[in-house]
């Protein structure tokens, strides 16, 4: 039996969640990973944003789903630095588009190794939002993007409670 095969597979194993994640798509606030057009357009459809959010996509040059992904984000994340009073340097994260919530879930016991029922999740140690395209909404990602204006601002991270008390304030107040 060859000896380099457990190493392979080890290594593919690695790997795969970015092979599978081919697509990335990047603006001023955000880089995007999603598998295929498909989970896009299903994103797309499940962010919606209320009459005054839209009316901020008016002024932006959309040409493709995928723009049009990317100013959601960004206008979702400008309206959260409003709402929290913060307005962080050069703020860059990752958005990771994912089927479902077992598959959020997966990536968490990936991670962290804990087994959690998440529809989202904002990594701090890496600067992204796993979400499940299947339980976006506008106030879901809200809540995470919350969590990602706040630990930018910041240069000491405050408690975890504080954390998710401003995350709680975006996603309640980011339809104002």
């Amino acid at each position: 039996m060859n000896k380099s095969l457990p190493l392979i597979t080890c290594l593919l194993l690695l790997l795969l969640p970015h092979l599978v994640l081919a697509k990335s798509a990047k603006s001023r606030y955000v880089i995007l990973q999603y598998s295929n057009k498909e989970l896009l357009h299903d994103f797309n459809d499940q962010i919606r944003l209320g009459r005054k959010l839209s009316h901020n996509l008016k002024r932006r040059n959309i040409i493709t789903v995928e723009d049009e992904v990317l100013a959601k984000i960004d206008t979702i994340i400008e309206k959260a630095e409003v709402i929290l009073d913060m307005f962080p340097n050069n703020m860059q994260i990752t958005v990771v588009l994912l089927p479902g919530s077992r598959d959020v879930s997966r990536v968490f016991k990936q991670k962290y190794g804990k087994n959690v029922n998440h529809i989202a999740y904002y990594s701090l140690s890496e600067d992204t939002i796993y979400i499940s395209v299947n339980d976006a909404r506008l106030r879901v990602l809200a809540h995470e993007v919350g969590h990602a204006v706040v630990d930018h601002y910041f240069k000491v991270r405050p408690p975890y409670n504080i954390h998710e008390l401003m995350a709680q304030f975006t996603e309640k107040h980011i339809t104002d």
